[in-house]
């Protein structure tokens, strides 16, 4: 009897430790999911800031270098979209 009851609660203890250690093994994989969507928020974030940082850098070179030509030029072309009249722009479509 006492033997029976011993190799009972010897089958219930690994069933309970076997579904623990899948439990815990589904947890650890769902923190290792959030974990990697939480570093590629982060990544993307930090683009951006670097990003944002330089559009800062080159505001502040606008208001130290205002009067200069080659700016005034560089401005047109690029937020404008101006040209000289005798140039041909390209534009690449491919999305690379």
């Amino acid at each position: 009897m006492a033997s029976e009851t011993k190799r009972q609660s010897s089958i219930i203890l690994r069933v309970v430790l076997l579904i623990f250690a899948v439990w815990m093994i589904y947890y650890l994989g769902s923190l290792i999911k959030d974990y990697t969507s939480v570093q590629k928020q982060y990544d993307a974030v930090a683009a951006r800031r670097d990003e944002l940082k330089l559009e800062v850098e080159q505001k502040a070179n606008m208001l130290e270098n205002g009067n200069d030509a080659d700016f005034i030029e560089r401005a047109a072309r690029e937020r404008l979209g101006y040209v000289y009249a005798d140039e041909h722009v390209y534009i690449d479509i491919s999305g690379d």
